[in-house]
């Protein structure tokens, strides 16, 4: 079958026969045998893996690009993005390649493969095809058709890249396209409005790849945009990468460029590098069972240790109230690890599977090696400009956050800084970079500009060398802009810059010379760490975003780069610190000129920013002292100049200058000790001796030699009487010892310091002897030793001088050592203290005898450094000369001055310092042995030089320059105090400031200086924890004056309380010892305490404190100090505006506590701060205020977030609603100040303690247990703790336990059952009188029902009002989504959505709040409004005016000040400064807020008329949700802002405040969206509030503003109209419709034609003469035509006059004549006419409710009658016409009251006995009446409550009345 081959046509043209003939072809021996032109060489393109037995797949292709050429061509059946169905053949091309012969055919086909590139989801045969290529066999033709099945079966696979590469390109694009897709999600977050954690963007990632059964495991850095950081096993590589268009890497390595890829599969990574193929497998173990996301495990569905399918549920968990069932992917036997019930984190180990199959898991082994050492060369060059590049470019990297991790980051930086200022520093760098920007160029720039540039060049390098050769930036910017001149055409000119541009901006980068393109270098770096990290000093992480994301709208990307550099602070801290260092080192004068960014560094206050803020403190300081040459060189010259002219003498006098000096001179001075001149190095050792001992009476000094020569100096002191051991130690030693010390002394902090008050006799003075050497080094000292400890013996045997041995020794005790030794030495490069500890200490115990029986006290070791201050090792003879740490680089004589010993209830560790001047000290209080230490505070102590001052102006201006420059130092030192570990644990903190000098002035003038400075910096104070700060001063009234030894002590242990109290130093005639007298009027708390008294350690109130600040809120027993504070505020403010001088009453504020008894009832206790046993605080307190002088009771509760952290339990619980009860029941405000953190949890400890468990395998526990059960001695004592069921089990009798009950209350359900109870007392409260909540730290869960049910809320700044806290949510959601608890429940979420009506800064403020709202509020229910006479006058006008454009309506309440007329106030509706607005954020096209009316206290509610923006918060929960801004249009009802109006109405009502209301409504906004948000019920709940409200509503429609539709219906007094009214401005309108709705309606087209018939006469014209008959039909057409064209003309304005008629019908006067508003009133007056209106209204109220409760009978209208006529009677008929006048009405109400209070009656108060008296006569005869038979027994009840004189009367008249006729009815 088939066709014969002699006939297709091809062939016979192949053997030379005619193409369609059919004659025989002898393929065998061929007529014309066909001659070969080359060779070709087919191959098969297929979709086949060949390292899996070429097993075929589908998928899609990304990339096909095949290059034909005229050798090579191919054909394919699919194209780029497209792909292969599972039911195609595999092969999908098809390629050829010619040749002349075959191996040329082969080397083409070779090339072409190489070069064809696919990529797809699919695996290619193109790799192996290449392999088979260049096999030998095939290039040998040496193959046969089983050779490739023999390749297969011996494994051959295509030729692979190196492992190592593989190894590092997979982990490259693992970790960067998981950086990337983070980064992505990051900034998608942020366009949408998400705050997620920073963590998202960090930028190492830790690969691990498995091949061939080796894991690799690499950690990946992106340490640039286009660089990776690779480590592994303790090798590193840095690689270069960037990113292809088509999802590449394109990865330079080792000295090569790859282009690579990868695809990742289910189980595996493909990565293709080049054209070869690598595939990693993913770390996949079938035996571990993980939990896919978090949740709870409800059960499992195989049993434990059952077998179980692939594919097969063998457990069931609970993932957000959704059931998801867990599947095997192996056949094998399921064994438990976690048991039903248990909660599951992401990926947790639910069970294990024991595999049917083991050998299918193969475990990898972990790669041990490293990565190859590069061979190939550097991307980066070598030369200096290059390095400089290189290192710049890594500090901006950083600078961005592409920090590497430690260990290696640390030691790169430095690298990187290091290389950096070497580079940058040079003077070749701008020639090298100039020299490659110029060769560059060449040949695009004129010959002459290039020549003459390099001649610059080449003279700037001859003279690189020079100190005085520049960088000729100008010379060769003048050379390019002369040339530039020369060009005519504007072409050649720009053409010429453009290529001369590198040059000019180098030019400009060197214009200022290498300096100062260093500064700008190094500036630019500092301003960018400032840029950055000054976003983030705004508040918690989440507002700073929410603020980034305002800042860079329509730049998320730049938003992202700023949170991921702020993500790595840490390691940009390291870097910023070692710049300024290295500037220091190397350039400190560049600190000055590079001050003012340095300065702004300090200002960061941000605990991550402390470091680089506190290195920035430190430098300034520095900068600003003098440098140590300079100090030098001044010291130097005082020296010489004192020195006589013959260099043998100084004058002594002319040192005072340097003992008195106020800069540092101890680094200085040291260095003359070893002057080439002897006279200088004795005025050195005298300088130091009498410096260091300023304090003491130095009363003897002696210069002498040593046999070498060495100078030393002899000297005696006395110890002043203010010295601790002054008194005589031996009395002190047997006092001691008679009494007991209750703990252990750790170390003396003094010399021997016994706190003790000895006052039985006088005690002379003691004296110290001293002497003091200085050697070069120890071993010239120790042979010398013997000789200077004989200067002793020699002193105290006269040898040299009787007076340096003075008499007074004599009387000290013998076994009292008395001698000092002070060794200066030079150790030069030695720098570890504890080498030089312990050299000094091995010789002191070797010459230990010698130093006691010379009666040597002390041995201090100055260690010399040059430029550098001496380090002090003291050694002392009480501690077997030991070294004393307290005094370690102390100078010890200093001690007595810094006061030391009166730390001695510390344990001190010398802290490091920044400034010398100062010593800071951190302290552990001493406790007894195995006790924890609670008490940590830093002491920072300095001494201030000067000499005297001698005017009362040089005195001033000394004290406030230097005492404010000191304080600062002090807290710059404490600052950088606060890296310590124990910082955070530190609190009453001290500063103690010791000025030298005399100061003449008024101490009271230094008190009021030290005020306004500690004021200046008290937020900073308080932040550092500085409770105390003490000054101590020598004060002298005028310059002949004895100085007076002052102390002020500064102290503010809560916050917001500034005391100052002030001491003279007053020596004790008893003692003999120096106490403290108050120098003011005010007695101090330190009056008559002892100088040398220790700091006491903290009691159990600071402790509290200290608790309650670390949770950022007050001490609860610190509010009512709060509220008094405050209370004395309002007064001073009140009395300041009101022009009196009444001041705040002393009992300004008295509160009495408020507990439970027994019985669990309230009773008022006065006890002691803290003694509280329970989380709950509640007191009775009574404000004496301005509006009520004489006192108002409120009833206040508050958590204690220090006992159990605030929450609440059962007690808590009773306390909390039996004084909200006590609130109710007298009818007071009720103030709740809110710190908790929700029901309380608790378990059972008694039982946790004892409890047991009874395990499946007690050898196996992790298979699971049974139950727990107790022992029955356990059940025993837990008595009534446990429900338990008796068993025996395992061979012992056991109690089962069922119920756990615990012995305490408060541990369960009995708290929420509690937590019930108060909440519904609170909204019980909120109905019955004024609740008032101020939320400070936190409120969690009932805490913030509580809070909410109380509705009036103030939320002090970061403190959450939240449900759930965030740790919880992110753990319920898996993956960490909220970053903080301010994120769910802040001012940002609370304020904004209505929760919160107002915000507060702190605690301090937040109660300055609530005492305002108070002072709106009357002082119990049912009380008047408390109204203050205004200083705003009534009777002024309303200065602003509403206008027709939008807007602001808070102008028109509150006032503005005046546009047009500076420093002037434009005037509003109420008294200046009295609007209070709340709920501002929410709803904000209703204003609503607090107001007062000629001090009328007022509910206020406007209209927004401008249009406002709602913001509705992405959820980050919720990864589809975005921020939306929503406009809402200006005077219209949403359904929000209705509820906000209705909101406020049921408030103003429960404080029974009159309530104004400015409606400019045009109605409801009801679209579908606001009607499905239930505008419609939230209305409704308008007109609910106003029918219950009982006291004056007035409705107010203001100038242009307008009230339409269902706005007016929902306020019309017909509502209410007991006690609404409604009044209309002049220029308002009111109406169904607008004006235009109402024309469309009811005015339509044809309504206006007839309009225009009847008034235009052009148009009643045009119609007549259409009317006239005889017309034709053209003439017709034409006054038609002109009718139409009058119609047109004419609309538009008919129209306006159609809307001006609709309009007339909704003027105020047709308001008033349909009777629907009271009356219609002028703007300019309406602040007059409604204050006299409402303050009519609220005294007829009082008149009313007066009456009413005489006869309760009465209706409103019989009783407004009644009032009328007493107002007739009492003014007179002639004046009934005022009935009408609410200025007279009010007038005479007022009268009536003043009449009342003065005369005790009045003519109201007699008619409303008379009508209390008819009623109870009505009432009496009614019940007569009705019960006859008690007539008699109530006529003898009634006569024996009779007098004499009333039971005559009776008697009299019964007998004149007529007998009743007993036939009458």
């Amino acid at each position: 079958m088939g066709i014969p081959l002699n006939r297709i046509k091809d062939i016979r043209t192949f053997y030379g026969e005619s193409p369609f003939g059919h004659s025989q072809i002898d393929f065998e021996n061929p007529t014309n045998p066909p001659v070969p032109k080359g060779a070709v060489i087919a191959a098969r393109i297929t979709s086949e893996n060949p390292d899996e037995g070429f097993k075929p797949s589908s998928g899609t292709v990304q990339e096909l690009n095949f290059r034909s050429n005229k050798n090579v061509w191919g054909y394919f059946s699919v194209s780029a993005s497209g792909g292969l169905h599972e039911f195609a053949d595999s092969q999908f091309g098809h390629c050829f390649s010619f040749g002349e012969d075959r191996e040329e055919a082969r080397e083409s086909m070779v090339v072409a493969l190489k070069e064809l590139s696919i990529r797809g989801d699919f695996r290619t045969t193109v790799e192996y095809l290449i392999k088979l290529l260049e096999t030998d066999n095939f290039q040998d033709n040496e193959f046969d058709t089983g050779w490739l099945d023999k390749l297969i079966a011996e494994k051959q696979t295509a030729e692979k890249p190196d492992t190592m590469l593989g190894v590092i390109v997979g982990s490259l694009h693992v970790a960067d396209t998981s950086i990337h897709n983070n980064f992505s999600e990051y900034q998608t977050s942020l366009e949408r409005g998400q705050v997620l954690s920073s963590n998202t963007l960090d930028n190492t990632r830790e690969v691990e790849l498995i091949q061939e059964g080796v894991k690799y495991v690499t950690k990946v850095t992106r340490q640039g945009p286009n660089a990776y950081f690779l480590s592994t096993n303790d090798s590193c590589i840095d690689i270069e990468v960037h990113h292809l268009t088509d999802g590449g890497l394109l990865i330079s390595y080792d000295g090569s460029c790859h282009t690579t890829y990868m695809k990742e599969q289910v189980d595996s990574y493909r990565i293709t590098i080049g054209n070869q193929t690598c595939v990693f497998e993913k770390e996949n173990d079938p035996t571990i069972l993980r939990s896919p996301s978090a949740g709870k495990l409800i059960q499992f569905t195989v049993d434990d240790g059952g077998h179980c399918f692939a594919g097969q549920p063998y457990a069931e968990i609970e993932v957000m109230k959704m059931v998801m069932s867990l599947r095997a992917n192996e056949d094998g036997c399921v064994h438990y690890v976690k048991r039903g019930g248990a909660v599951l984190d992401q990926g947790s180990i639910v069970a294990k599977l024991e595999l049917d199959d083991p050998s299918r898991v193969q475990r990898a082994q972990m790669y041990t090696g490293q990565f190859p050492a590069p061979q190939g060369p550097s991307v980066h060059g070598s030369k200096l400009h290059q390095v400089f590049q290189k290192a710049k470019e890594a500090l901006d990297n950083i600078m961005n956050g592409y920090c590497l991790p430690e260990p290696y980051f640390e030691e790169k930086c430095e690298e990187y800084v290091q290389m950096f200022m070497k580079s940058v520093r040079n003077p070749a760098l701008p020639l090298l970079e100039m020299q490659e920007m110029v060769s560059s160029i060449v040949g695009r720039v004129p010959s002459d500009v290039e020549k003459h540039i390099k001649k610059l060049l080449n003279q700037y390098n001859s003279n690189i060398t020079s100190v005085l050769c520049q960088f000729p930036s100008q010379q060769i910017a003048n050379v390019i802009d002369k040339h530039a001149a020369t060009l005519a055409k504007k072409a050649d000119r720009d053409a010429f810059f453009l290529h001369t541009q590198g040059i000019i901006q180098l030019v400009q980068r060197y214009r200022n010379g290498i300096r100062g393109h260093m500064k700008s270098v190094i500036h630019d770096l500092l301003l960018q760490y400032l840029t950055i990290e000054k976003v983030f000093q705004q508040g918690p992480y989440d507002k700073c975003i929410t603020a980034l994301i305002d800042q860079q709208k329509g730049d998320m990307m730049t938003a992202v780069q700023y949170v991921f550099s702020h993500y790595h602070v840490k390691e940009k801290n390291i870097l910023v610190v070692m710049l300024i260092d290295q500037l220091c080192k190397k350039e400190p004068g560049l600190i000055d000129e590079l001050s003012q960014v340095i300065g702004e560094l300090t200002s960061l206050n941000k605990q991550d920013n402390s470091k680089v803020s506190l290195r920035a403190r430190q430098v300034l300081i520095a900068a600003h002292q003098p440098s140590y040459e300079v100090r030098h060189n001044q010291v130097e010259s005082i020296f010489l100049n004192a020195i006589d002219m013959y260099g043998h003498q100084f004058c002594p006098d002319s040192l005072k200058k340097v003992i008195m000096s106020e800069t540092a001179v101890f680094d200085v001075l040291p260095s003359f000790f070893y002057h080439s001149n002897e006279v200088i190095r004795r005025a050195a050792l005298e300088v130091y001796v009498r410096r260091a001992y300023i304090a003491y009476e130095v009363n003897g000094l002696q210069h002498a030699s040593l046999t070498s020569g060495c100078c030393v100096l002899q000297f005696q002191f006395m110890l002043p009487s203010s010295h601790p051991n002054s008194i005589n130690s031996l009395k002190i030693k047997r006092l001691a010892k008679s009494r007991p010390n209750p703990m252990t002394r750790v170390a003396s902090l003094s010399e021997d310091i016994v706190d003790l008050d000895v006052n039985d006799v006088k005690l002379p003075p003691c004296q110290r002897m001293g002497v003091m050497c200085a050697f070069e080094t120890m071993q010239e000292f120790e042979p010398k030793f013997q000789e200077v400890i004989a200067m002793f013996m020699a002193m105290k045997q006269g040898r040299f001088g009787e007076d340096l041995y003075d008499s007074h020794i004599e009387n000290c005790p013998s076994d009292e050592p008395i001698h000092i030794l002070n060794i200066a030495l030079n150790v030069v490069g030695e720098k570890d203290d504890k080498i030089l500890s312990d050299k000094f200490y091995k010789f002191c115990q070797e010459k230990a005898d010698i130093l006691i029986s010379n009666d040597v006290r002390r041995i201090t070791f100055i260690c010399l450094q040059k430029r550098e201050f001496p380090k002090f090792f003291t050694y002392r003879a009480r501690l077997d000369f030991g070294e004393d740490p307290i005094y370690r680089h102390l100078e010890p004589a200093l001690a007595f001055q810094l006061e030391i010993n009166r730390m001695r209830n510390f344990d001190l560790v010398a802290m490091d310092k920044a400034s010398h001047r100062m010593h800071l000290y951190l302290g552990s209080a001493k406790v007894e042995e195995g006790r924890e230490v609670t008490d940590y505070r830093f002491f920072v102590r300095a001494i201030i030089r000067h000499s005297d001052m001698v005017t009362k102006e040089a005195s001033f201006e000394y004290l406030k320059n230097e005492g404010e420059r000191m304080l600062l130092e002090a807290l710059d030192e404490l600052e950088l105090a606060f890296s310590h570990p124990n910082s955070k644990r530190t609190d009453c903190n001290h500063i103690f400031l010791n000025f030298v000098p005399s100061v003449i002035m008024d101490p009271m003038k230094i008190e009021e200086s030290m005020r306004s400075m500690v004021l200046r910096y008290g937020s900073r104070l308080w932040k550092l924890r500085v409770l105390q700060a003490e000054l101590r001063f020598n004060v002298k009234k005028n310059s002949n004056s004895t100085p007076i030894a002052m102390r002020f002590f500064i102290t503010n242990e809560s916050g917001y309380n500034l005391d100052i109290s002030s001491y003279r130093e007053v020596t004790d005639m008893a003692s003999s010892m120096i106490k403290f007298v108050s120098a003011g009027p005010r007695q101090g708390p330190l009056h008559g305490r002892m100088l040398n008294m220790s700091y006491m350690t903290k009691d159990h109130l600071q402790l509290k404190r200290y608790n309650a600040s670390k949770f950022n809120t007050t001490y609860v027993y610190d509010y009512p100090d709060m509220f008094k504070k405050n209370l004395v505020s309002m007064w001073n403010k009140h009395s300041k505006l009101s022009g009196s001088k009444e001041e705040a009453p002393e009992d300004v504020i008295t509160c009495s506590e408020l507990v439970l008894d027994a019985n669990g009832q309230i009773i008022t206790m006065n006890r002691m701060h803290g003694e509280n046993t329970i989380g709950m605080v509640a007191w009775k307190m009574t404000f004496k205020t301005p509006e009520y002088p004489d006192g108002r009771d409120v009833v206040c509760i508050a958590n204690d977030i220090t006992h159990q952290i605030g929450s609440f339990g059962p007690q808590e619980d009773n306390l909390f609603e039996r004084a909200s009860e006590l609130a109710r029941a007298q009818g007071i405000p009720r103030i709740y100040l809110s710190a908790n953190s929700g029901a309380r949890i608790g378990l059972a400890e008694e039982v946790k303690q004892l409890f047991k468990v009874s395990w499946d395998d007690p050898s196996a526990p992790e298979k699971g247990f049974k139950y727990l059960y107790l022992t029955p001695e356990d059940y025993k004592k837990l008595d009534g703790s446990v429900h338990a069921v008796h068993m025996e089990d395992e061979g012992e009798s056991r109690y089962k336990i069922t119920d756990i009950i615990g012995q305490e209350d408060g541990i369960g359900v009995e708290n929420l059952r509690g937590s019930g109870m108060i909440a519904g007392g609170t909204s019980r409260a909120y109905e019955e009188v004024i609740t008032l909540n101020m939320v400070t730290c936190r409120a969690v869960g009932i805490g913030s029902y509580v809070v909410r049910l109380g509705q009036r809320i103030i939320q002090v700044e970061n403190s959450p009002i939240i449900l759930t806290g965030n740790q919880a949510l992110n753990k319920v959601l898996g993956r960490d989504v909220y970053t903080s608890n301010n994120q769910l429940g802040g001012i940002q979420i609370m304020h904004n959505n209505g929760v919160s009506h107002a915000v507060a800064r702190d605690d301090f403020h937040g109660v300055y709040t609530l005492l305002k709202w108070l002072s709106y509020m009357p002082k119990h229910k049912g009380a008047s409004v408390p109204v203050v006479p205004s200083i705003d006058v009534v009777e002024r006008d309303v200065q602003f005016v509403p206008t027709k454009t939008p807007y602001d309506p808070r102008h028109m309440l509150a006032g503005r000040p005046h546009p047009d007329i500076a420093n002037e106030w434009q005037s509003g509706f109420f008294d200046k400064d009295s609007f209070m607005e709340i709920m501002q954020p929410w709803a904000q096209t209703v204003v609503v807020g607090r107001a007062k009316l000629g001090g009328i206290p007022m509910g206020v509610i406007a209209v927004e008329t401008r249009t406002v923006n709602l913001d509705i918060p992405a959820d980050p929960g919720n990864p589809d949700t975005e921020s939306k801004v929503i406009a809402q249009a200006g005077m219209v009802w949403f359904p929000d802002s209705a509820f906000k109006t209705a909101q406020a109405i049921k408030d103003f009502n429960r404080e029974e405040l009159p309530l104004i209301i400015f409606a400019n409504w045009r109605g409801f906004s009801g679209g579908m969206k606001d009607m499905y948000e239930q505008v419609l019920k939230y209305g409704s709940y308008i007109v609910d509030a106003l029918v219950e409200y009982k006291q004056p509503v007035m409705v107010y429609i203001p100038p242009n503003g307008e009230l339409r539709g269902g706005s007016w219906v929902v306020i019309d007094p017909t509502i209410n109209p007991e006690h609404m009214e409604m009044y209309a401005d002049v220029d308002s309108r009111g109406g169904v419709l607008e004006p235009e709705g109402t024309v469309e309606i009811k005015f339509k087209r044809r309504d206006l034609l007839k309009a225009m018939r009847r008034i235009d006469p052009n148009y009643q014209e045009l119609e007549k003469s259409l009317q006239v008959k005889g017309l034709i039909d053209k003439e017709k057409n034409e006054i038609k035509s002109k009718l139409r064209e009058r119609e047109e003309l004419l609309l538009p304005i008919y129209h306006q006059v159609a809307v001006n008629f609709a309009d007339l019908h909704d003027t105020a006067g047709r308001m008033q004549e349909k009777g629907v508003i009271s009356e219609s009133l002028h703007w300019k007056n309406s602040r007059k006419f409604f204050y006299w209106r409402v303050r009519r209204l609220l005294l007829e109220y009082k008149v009313c409710a007066l009456i009413r409760k005489a006869n309760d009978t009465l209706s409103n209208v019989e009783i407004k009658f009644m009032l009328r006529r007493w107002f007739v009677d009492d003014q007179g008929a002639p004046k009934a016409y005022l009935w009408d006048n609410n200025q007279a009405v009010s007038e005479w109400l007022l009268d009536q009251e003043r009449q009342q209070v003065t005369k005790g009656h009045s003519s109201i108060l007699d008619n409303v006995q008379s009508v209390r008296r008819d009623q109870l006569i009505l009432q009496i005869r009614k019940l007569v009446n009705e019960n006859p038979e008690v007539v008699m027994d109530s006529v003898v009840h009634m006569t024996q409550k009779m007098t004499p004189s009333q039971k005559a009367e009776i008697i009299k008249v019964l007998s004149t009345e007529k007998p009743v006729d007993s036939d009458s009815n």
